[in-house]
């Protein structure tokens, strides 16, 4: 089975074209604009927002209709006598982008999936982008089995996610904390920008600690526990010779270069992503890392 045939599974709507953003011709297309711009509004005030803005002739009437089938569409959402745009909906198409990139712009490589017994699935990818996409979504799957507990364990040397999907991350683990979910993390690195990750970390609510890495605990090793599942990843001796250096290197995010950044999520090279369901193995890991963080 090749992971490059696109699927999308949201209950979200959305829309078969983006409104267009010069000139846009019809009223639905000026709600979705303006309210990108300015929320929340009334159907009144985006009737006058609608005509200041695009100088245009436009009655309640259609900018209501315009209104009530994006929200039964669930793109919006209304708040007393005011409309925005729903949050979940902005999440679903911010993911179904990072599914077109993934597939429009990687490499041509195909990520493969390997069944290694009935327990065991092995993922071979091709970038850190591909290896983080498919491990989110082993998060949503793994945590939606039936009886889950609702408890996420992570142990790494760096945090490297936060640093290139900062927004991304947050709002992921901010949807799972709303669904009771609880989360704990050790961070094995002792670099200032570690230190950084781990503060933002207990910002967010997680239960996050920083503490010395065991001499058998790999640099690119990745691994966590979500509900009855285990995933891990290591990276190539080359990947994880970068992170050192600019982990090493950079004392504060300022300090990160973009590009640089953006040079080591999409730099090809071989990654192995394992998932492995063994509720017994995971519940003895979950709790070994929920003690040290206590």
């Amino acid at each position: 089975m090749y992971l490059n045939k696109m699927s999308f599974e949201s209950n979200m709507s959305l829309p078969l074209t983006l409104p267009v953003l010069n000139n846009p011709s019809n009223t639905k297309d000026r709600v979705f604009i303006t309210l990108s711009r300015k929320y929340p509004l009334s159907l009144i005030e985006l009737t006058n927002t609608i005509k200041k803005t695009f100088n245009v002739e436009v009655t309640f009437q259609s900018v209501r209709k315009a209104v009530l089938q994006l929200t039964k569409e669930e793109v919006l959402v209304k708040e007393g006598k005011k409309f925005l745009f729903n949050k979940d909906w902005i999440l679903s198409f911010m993911k179904f982008g990072n599914i077109l990139q993934k597939h429009y712009f990687s490499a041509n490589k195909e990520n493969s999936k390997m069944e290694i017994g009935t327990d065991v699935t092995e993922y071979n990818l091709y970038s850190l982008m591909d290896l983080d996409f498919i491990w989110n979504g082993l998060i949503r799957n793994a945590l939606e089995e039936e009886n889950a507990p609702k408890i996420i364990t992570f142990k790494a040397v760096h945090f490297w996610f936060l640093i290139a999907t900062l927004v991304q991350e947050t709002e992921l683990i901010k949807e799972m904390m709303k669904k009771g979910i609880k989360l704990y993390y050790i961070c094995y690195g002792n670099t200032k920008l570690d230190k950084w990750t781990t503060d933002m970390y207990k910002q967010i609510g997680i239960q996050c600690i920083q503490k010395k890495k065991p001499s058998n605990f790999d640099n690119g090793l990745h691994i966590g526990t979500y509900g009855n599942y285990i995933i891990q990843s290591k990276h190539p001796k080359e990947i994880t010779k970068q992170f050192e250096k600019f982990f090493t290197k950079n004392k504060k995010p300022q300090d990160a270069s973009l590009t640089e950044i953006t040079e080591l999520a999409t730099e090809k090279a071989d990654f192995k992503l394992q998932s492995i369901h063994n509720p017994i193995l995971a519940k003895s890991m979950r709790e070994e890392v929920i003690n040290l963080c206590k």
